[in-house]
């Protein structure tokens, strides 16, 4: 009983618990509907102030943000206005460097040169609010307290602008950012001084920018104004974010006739190309996550298999990568076998080799005697000493070779005949009774006549040496016996 008591305790608490926090979730609800319903009242009744930029005198209203200004960074694909709420219209601080028009925008068709007001533009190239103005748009500005003034020297503005680089002619290109960091890194090794920047690389500013080249001739501004006039044509032309449009506008997906792997190597490049600062926002992230996981769901499932989907930029260096691999897995499964191609002839640069084909030509079969074997113009035969033939084909007569010079009439025709010629009696260690019995004998008749003695035989088999054995014993017995015979025959008499 007590443990039922306890049971319906808890459970009457844990009602009491879940009223009070309904009655917790109905006021948020009703502060939310409060909140949502205050910002209509307060436009109706009282507007608020336009906010105000420019010049003391030039005041112009910030454009106010709609609703389709706004995408959905994963669902929407599409181009997006140059103007960025988190960064304002493109107009500059006020007392900004410069010739400026009453939108605060620089004059880059001013004839008329203010060279008192010149005198002061160079103060602003260090960490000044214009500086800062310019890195909200471009933080790859070099200002001029970020160059190492121990290499700088005057003499290198005379030598020639490194070669290769492109110029800046169109407004649509999205690579017009990446072209002017690389146009700013070669002033940077060049080391020259920072206030001939812009006369150094003024005549890559062409086509439509040919109003950059006007003002770095005419008003000789400093680095920070020809990077702000840059810009300002940019956002004019509305492609001021085009690297960031441009990678934006690959979550449509690759194109019809277009692999996976080109199309994550087209947005790798189009990663590059955006300024660092824009490669960290949050719409960029969304992007690659969206587009890896809709247009390359067995890349993205490899690299999540692989614990290599986060960080994202890290993601994306690598995809191209695994969908290449996982290209050419699928065509060695799909294609059907092949012959083997000859591997190209590999030229040896120390060595002189008259033939110039870069492929090995297939073996000819017509004729196999021919091509087994074959005599080359290099073969030498051993005999006559000429090239081209062997010792079958050779028509020359063929000469005796001597076993050795000392011995010139002594012709080895054979092998095995040799041998027996050069051949000694080898005798073993250990005397043979019965042997060196039959030699006596032997050497006994031989006295009486005159024959050559016999070879002694090397090696004796077992069985042939106990018959031998045997009949020398008996041999030796009737010898033995005649003699004994005789002897008492002669005594007798």
């Amino acid at each position: 009983m007590t443990e039922i008591r306890k049971m319906t305790v808890q459970q009457d608490k844990q009602n009491s618990d879940i009223a009070a926090l309904a009655t917790r979730m109905d006021a948020m609800d009703d502060k939310f509907d409060q909140l949502s319903t205050t910002p209509e009242t307060q436009t109706q009744d009282h507007p608020k102030n336009p906010v105000q930029h420019g010049t003391p005198g030039m005041q112009t209203t910030a454009a106010k943000s709609d609703i389709g200004d706004t995408r959905d960074p994963l669902i929407i694909p599409g181009l997006q206005s140059t103007w960025d709420p988190n960064k304002g219209l493109f107009r500059a601080p006020p007392n900004s460097p410069g010739p400026r028009t009453k939108t605060n925008l620089l004059c880059l068709s001013e004839p008329m040169v203010d060279r008192s007001d010149r005198e002061n533009w160079s103060s602003y190239n260090n960490n000044s609010q214009y500086i800062q103005w310019l890195w909200k748009y471009w933080c790859e500005l070099v200002a001029e307290s970020d160059s190492d003034r121990s290499i700088l020297d005057v003499r290198n503005s005379s030598k020639p602008f490194r070669p290769g680089l492109k110029s800046l002619s169109v407004t649509n290109d999205v690579e017009n950012l990446m072209h002017l960091q690389e146009i700013q890194s070669a002033l940077v090794q060049e080391g020259s001084f920072y206030h001939l920047w812009p006369q150094r690389v003024c005549h890559l500013f062409q086509g439509d920018f040919k109003q950059v080249n006007a003002f770095c001739k005419t008003q000789r501004p400093t680095w920070p104004m020809t990077i702000e006039a840059v810009l300002q044509i940019l956002s004019l032309s509305n492609n001021l974010r085009s690297p960031v449009d441009a990678f934006v506008a690959f979550r449509s997906g690759p194109l019809p006739n277009e692999s996976t792997a080109q199309f994550l190597r087209r947005f790798e490049q189009a990663f590059h190309r955006m300024p660092s600062r824009e490669r960290i926002e949050k719409e960029v992230e969304c992007t690659i996550e969206y587009t890896l996981q809709t247009h390359a769901g067995m890349v993205w499932n490899s690299l999540v298999q692989q614990n290599d989907a986060f960080p994202l930029h890290n993601a994306l260096s690598i995809a191209w990568t695994i969908a290449e691999k996982q290209q050419n897995w699928m065509a060695q499964l799909s294609s059907s076998p092949m012959d083997r191609e000859f591997l190209p002839l590999y030229k040896d640069t120390l060595r002189d080799i008259q033939d110039d084909k870069n492929t090995l030509q297939a073996p000819v079969f017509e004729n196999p005697m021919s091509s087994v074997n074959a005599a080359s113009a290099q073969t030498v035969y051993y005999s006559c000493g000429k090239m081209g033939h062997f010792s079958s084909d050779c028509r020359s007569e063929k000469k005796l070779e001597y076993h050795n010079k000392n011995y010139t009439s002594k012709e080895i025709y054979g092998t095995f005949k040799a041998r027996i010629g050069q051949q000694t009696p080898q005798h073993s260690k250990y005397k043979n009774p019965v042997a060196s019995t039959i030699n006596s004998t032997q050497n006994f008749n031989n006295k009486k006549t005159n024959r050559p003695p016999p070879r002694l035989v090397a090696q004796i088999r077992p069985d042939l040496f106990m018959l031998i054995t045997r009949f020398s014993l008996m041999k030796t017995y009737q010898n033995y016996g005649t003699l004994t015979t005789i002897k008492k025959y002669t005594c007798n008499t």
